[in-house]
């Protein structure tokens, strides 16, 4: 049996009132007395349910706008292009710059030439390392040496080019 428009409107209008009422620290059993629910279990169910939903039309906006925002540079890097290949200063930093933005927005400046996100080994351990140091304030070793090395004198040079 179908559902009618009403009884729908009710279903979510509760489901809303127990999300906001669960968000502001409400517990699952005084929420199902209150809003007629037969459990509390019945009550987490629903908040799940709304959540869920909540965050895969999240996600369509977000890859909606992402569209929007690929099919803009598309537009933008058609109109320049002709100024492109005839080699135009300016249209080539402007393509670059749709290129750069294009790489971002898809994520395709965080992988490395091998193709992995920064997951070769000497990449993982060097970010290790790095947060590590920084998590511990311990300075970069190669950088303290250079700090600390103490100036001996110039070198001096003779008229033939060698060391005098």
């Amino acid at each position: 049996m179908a559902e009618d428009a009403q009884t729908k409107l009710a279903r979510h209008e509760r489901r809303y009132q127990a999300l906001q009422m669960r968000i502001a620290g409400v517990s699952n059993a005084v929420i199902a007395q209150r809003l007629g629910y037969s459990s509390p279990q019945l009550v987490s169910k629903d908040i799940t349910a709304a959540l869920k939903r909540a965050a895969k039309q999240e996600s369509m906006a977000a890859e909606e706008l992402l569209n929007l925002e690929i099919n803009r540079l598309d537009r933008m890097m058609a109109a320049v292009w002709p100024k492109v290949i005839k080699g135009e200063v300016n249209a080539v930093e402007a393509a670059l710059k749709i290129v750069n933005k294009r790489a971002s927005l898809l994520g395709l400046d965080l992988i490395n030439r091998n193709g992995a996100a920064d997951n070769d080994m000497a990449s993982l351990l060097g970010n290790m390392l790095i947060q590590l140091q920084q998590r511990h304030n311990v300075p970069d070793p190669d950088t303290d040496v250079i700090l600390q090395a103490e100036v001996i004198g110039e070198i001096g040079y003779d008229d033939a080019g060698g060391e005098a």
